[in-house]
């Protein structure tokens, strides 16, 4: 599900948060509580669909690592990504991890690499033709930013080598593109006729979501399955 967060859903929408919920943005930001009340009016709606139910009866908790888990039976599982313009989520039935990224590389890419690149991706970026590097490093973080979601942990709180298969317990990944941007899900079992759907949250704005899955980039090893 793809959903705006450049301004906060309109109120009708907003209803069907608790009151938790909306204690907590109101101490937020204006650019964070956009983002914090347009993410779960998301989940909740999106969720609320899958388990044929109200989105008042939907609850979610969020793990100490981050991640999302909604209480149900079976369990279901969510991760959610922001750029500047649009917020990702995906749900799932197992662990699953996503990061989304639009526009070019930031101009702090470079220390960015030394800081939370292992050494393989670091020599694989600098080995990459100059003209695509600054893209390669997009394509490279969201990479690593999803796998460290589906495995509990933020990309600032775990810099271990993800560049080894992990044996039988390797998840999945797949690259994408979106709206001009870039992005990497990565879950126990993926499939390639996932396709995004539009929720329009503020106002009646429409979305040319430009989606395609992405072959990744060659000689980048990693601890997945197939990408």
């Amino acid at each position: 599900m793809v959903f705006p967060v450049h301004a906060a859903a309109d109120l009708d929408w907003q209803v069907t948060l608790d009151a938790e919920q909306r204690q907590q943005a109101a101490r937020l930001c204006e650019r964070r509580r956009a983002r914090y009340l347009n993410a779960r009016v998301a989940l909740r709606l999106t969720i609320a669909g899958l388990l044929h139910c109200d989105p008042g009866q939907v609850i979610i908790e969020q793990e100490p690592s981050g991640q999302l888990r909604v209480r149900s039976e079976p369990p279901l599982f969510a991760s959610v990504t922001y750029a500047q313009r649009l917020g990702v989520l995906v749900v799932g039935t197992s662990a699953v991890g996503l990061d989304y990224e639009e526009g070019g590389a930031p101009v702090f890419w470079r220390s960015a690499v030394r800081r939370y690149f292992c050494d393989s991706e670091r020599t694989w970026l600098q080995g990459r033709d100059i003209h695509t590097q600054e893209a390669d490093f997009v394509w490279l973080w969201t990479r690593r930013e999803s796998l460290l979601k589906y495995r509990g942990s933020g990309i600032r709180g775990d810099r271990r080598c993800l560049c080894s298969r992990d044996g039988a317990t390797a998840p999945y990944q797949h690259s994408f593109t979106l709206a001009g941007g870039v992005g990497t899900l990565t879950g126990e079992a993926l499939t390639v006729e996932l396709s995004p759907e539009w929720l329009a949250l503020c106002g009646h704005q429409s979305f040319n979501l430009g989606f395609s899955w992405r072959t990744a980039p060659v000689g980048m090893g990693c601890c997945v399955k197939s990408e």
